[in-house]
């Protein structure tokens, strides 16, 4: 029986060694992570919570509106934060299991690794885009025709829907995006082409959401594309970008400004009033004026730093890895 030597050392015999490279294969471990944190959690995250509504006695309304009244909002708002943890748990175990043991080989996935790095950055992610917010809504307040508040959702619901939102699209879509789209292309074809593929498709995905513009989908491009995966190849760490997603989203919702065209439901409820370029219209903060100012800022300088400490990877590097049978292992990560 003939053998094969995988690039970790272990010996494998033909056949195994033939659907390990077809289930290795970079196009066939993303398109995978497209279905397990695509459609199989988010057909979840949208069905579940309103099914927990209905078992704990809540009508909700039949056309897919969210409900008005206090008790069927809450129901639904707790559902969205519980169903939220378990799919984010659920997620982390498939991302592990599937695309990091099965797909690429490995026994351990690093980049998810709980490091001082990691724990540094769920700090300054949440404060980065906590920051970009206030600011955001500040200019608004200053240059735009005012920023009001009025009542919002009940507290509890605002606060559950919110962190319900924050956790489950911080963590199904980074490791969608940043832990298998960017990570498995950089290893492969290197960084360069890595930040284009992954910007381009974080764009596209986000496209076809309510109110969507040219110039939403290229704000989304560039804050949740490029200057995402720059967090993470900075840090080398996926916390680093889950961090920032979440808290950006977090940011929005709790106070009903729509996330990327969603509608949300918040505790407090600020009417931003001023021209669509300076608020972002009813698409949300992301093409605002300041926030697309300031989170492309960012993305150049992160950029520049990931390209003078040499964190990233070329093309000609990543093909020698893909050669000598090493292409499984995330760039810029030991261990």
């Amino acid at each position: 029986m003939s053998t094969t030597t995988d690039g970790d050392g272990s010996v494998r015999s033909a056949s195994e060694g033939s659907a390990r490279k077809f289930w290795g294969h970079p196009v066939v471990a993303i398109l995978i992570a497209f279905v397990l944190f695509g459609p199989l959690v988010g057909l979840g995250f949208q069905l579940i919570p309103q099914i927990m509504a209905g078992l704990a006695g809540q009508t909700l309304p039949g056309d897919g509106a969210l409900p008005t009244e206090s008790g069927p909002l809450t129901a639904l708002s707790i559902g969205k934060l519980v169903t939220a943890i378990l799919l984010a748990l659920l997620s982390l175990w498939l991302y592990r299991t599937v695309i990091v043991r099965f797909c690429e080989g490995r026994s351990v996935a690093t980049e998810l690794a709980f490091t001082p790095t990691a724990r540094r950055w769920l700090i300054i992610g949440t404060l980065l885009s906590v920051g970009v917010a206030a600011l955001t809504i500040g200019s608004i307040a200053i240059l735009g025709d005012g920023v009001s508040s009025v009542a919002g959702s009940p507290v509890v619901a605002g606060l559950a829907w919110s962190l319900g939102l924050a956790i489950f699209a911080g963590v199904a879509e980074e490791l969608l995006a940043r832990g298998s789209i960017f990570r498995i292309t950089e290893q492969h074809l290197g960084s360069a082409i890595a930040f284009v593929i992954t910007s381009v498709i974080f764009a596209l995905q986000h496209a076809g959401n309510p109110d969507a513009t040219f110039l939403s989908t290229l704000a989304v491009g560039i804050e949740g594309g490029t200057m995402l995966a720059a967090v993470y190849a900075l840090t080398r760490t996926l916390w680093a970008p889950i961090a920032v997603h979440a808290a950006w989203n977090f940011s929005q919702s709790i106070l009903t400004i729509p996330v990327s065209g969603t509608e949300t439901v918040g505790a407090m409820k600020l009417q931003l009033s001023g021209p669509d370029w300076l608020t972002g219209g009813s698409f949300g903060l992301e093409p605002a004026a300041l926030a697309l100012g300031l989170w492309t800022l960012l993305a150049v300088v992160l950029l520049a730093m990931v390209a003078k400490r040499k964190l990233g990877i070329s093309l000609k590097a990543a093909r020698a890895n893909v050669a000598n049978g090493t292409s499984n292992q995330p760039i810029g990560i030991s261990g």
